[in-house]
């Protein structure tokens, strides 16, 4: 049996957005904003000489309450509420459980800042890794052929072992 604190409902959403921010400055990110539009959310932060920008989609509601076009401030509509806040509580803890994992990885030296946050790297032109890539990847899944990405691609294979 879980307790509300290892799902993550008993620290508030600014909670775990401070926890967010915290880990990020103590790694030593700086210029590390959160902002929001609808029902997506953003993180930025500048770190190893790199732009980063998470942006993640909030939850709606647990769908446990949800009754479509019921706008009712009712008791139905207060479920709803606590619902969608409890969802929204899990969800930033997640996150903040999420990045200071993949901090203490790269702290502890079992991966770079870059390679943890690759698909969140801001490119030239103001797009992530990650929109860059997703068209990409789904147009190889659906061909089923290995996309190119050119002859700068470094090839890795293992040496042969000595006996």
């Amino acid at each position: 049996m879980t307790s509300p604190y290892t799902r993550g409902d008993s620290l508030s959403s600014g909670a775990s957005r401070e926890r967010i921010r915290l880990a990020l400055v103590n790694y030593g990110a700086t210029d590390v904003l959160f902002s929001q539009r609808g029902h997506q959310s953003a993180i930025a932060f500048r770190g190893g000489g790199r732009h980063f920008r998470i942006v993640v989609s909030l939850p709606d509601s647990d769908g446990s309450v949800m009754i479509p076009g019921d706008t009712a401030q009712g008791p139905i509509g207060e479920a709803k509420e606590k619902a969608l806040e409890r969802a929204n509580r899990r969800f930033w803890h997640a996150l903040s459980v999420s990045i200071e994992a993949k901090l203490a990885a790269v702290a502890a030296g079992l991966a770079t800042l870059e390679s943890e946050f690759l698909a969140h790297v801001v490119l030239p032109g103001n797009h992530t890794v990650l929109d860059e890539l997703e068209p990409v990847i789904e147009s190889a899944y659906r061909s089923g052929r290995r996309p190119s990405f050119g002859d700068s691609a470094p090839s890795f294979t293992l040496a042969p072992a000595v006996p």
